[in-house]
């Protein structure tokens, strides 16, 4: 089972990313999205070589582990944010939101085809009612959105191949006690790419650089990035990618909650009914868990 101080870790994640869909969204306005996607790596890993070398760490990781670096740095930072930062422009929030949210669908899928994990009711329970939740969540900006803009849709479902990726390709991987190495040169790998990119396809495109947007950047990199992505590597060594990645569905469930409390949108009933259905579901994931404790001893 997972213990409950992991479990709080998964929700804590959850918060985190459910602010970082409502950084990105308020960030765009001061910057190209590759531009904001590349420095977000770039920041992340600076911010994690000061710490290493504060520590004073090694800030070389093993050179068997150069490959995996590589895979994770495509995977799960320059193609992650390429869509990630590029699909809310190009498509409708909740066709982004929905299919951005497919994520954990993936692993549990990567975990049982490529790590052997075993796909339980329970599991299968949380999937269908997780993301039928996600999707009436959504509905109303789905319904609205225009057929045309299916490229938008593609970025969103290239954001979540290569967040599942990611955790596949690090699960994979013996990383021992090179984690925060490992992260540290994934961003700064990634961030290569992304900001090439922007060099060439947004050189017309400034940076707004005012508080508002270096608050921001710091928040996405800094909490968003280096740390969460440690965290959830910490989590995955030591846990069933599959069960983890379920509490996932968390993420537009607390992301509903900020649109209420720090935009004043309205909840209605179809809202609502998702909610319950995502938290019904992840509900089967905790049941599962209780059935799995030990019994006690008499």
């Amino acid at each position: 089972m997972i213990p409950p101080k992991r479990l709080a870790l998964v929700g804590a994640l959850a918060l985190v990313y459910a602010l970082c869909y409502v950084a990105i969204k308020t960030g765009l306005a001061f910057a190209p999205p590759l531009a904001f996607g590349g420095l977000r790596a770039a920041v992340a890993s600076a911010a994690l070589f000061l710490g290493l070398a504060i520590a004073r760490q090694p800030l070389l990781p093993p050179r068997n582990l150069w490959p995996w670096i590589l895979a994770l740095a495509i995977s799960g930072t320059a193609v992650a944010y390429t869509g990630m930062f590029m699909s809310p422009g190009r498509t409708g929030a909740g066709i982004a939101s929905v299919i951005g949210n497919t994520g954990p669908l993936m692993i549990v899928g990567l975990a049982t085809l490529v790590l052997g994990e075993r796909l339980t009711r329970a599991k299968i329970l949380a999937i269908i009612l997780g993301f039928a939740g996600v999707s009436i969540i959504s509905y109303s900006n789905v319904a609205g959105a225009e057929a045309s803009r299916s490229i938008g849709g593609a970025l969103a479902l290239m954001a979540a191949a290569g967040l599942a990726a990611e955790s596949v390709i690090f699960k994979l991987m013996d990383a021992g006690k090179a984690l925060l190495r490992i992260v540290a040169w994934q961003f700064l790998l990634g961030s290569v790419p992304l900001l090439a990119l922007s060099m060439w396809f947004e050189r017309d495109a400034g940076i707004m650089w005012n508080p508002a947007f270096v608050a921001i950047l710091l928040f996405l990199a800094v909490i968003g990035s280096a740390a969460a992505v440690s965290v959830w590597y910490w989590l995955i060594q030591r846990e069933e990618i599959g069960r983890l990645s379920l509490l996932l569905f968390l993420v537009p469930v607390l992301g509903l909650g900020f649109a209420v409390t720090m935009f004043g949108e309205h909840v209605g009933l179809l809202e609502m009914i998702g909610v319950a259905l995502t938290l019904s579901g992840l509900a089967f994931v905790v049941l599962e868990q209780r059935r799995d404790l030990p019994p006690r001893a008499a």
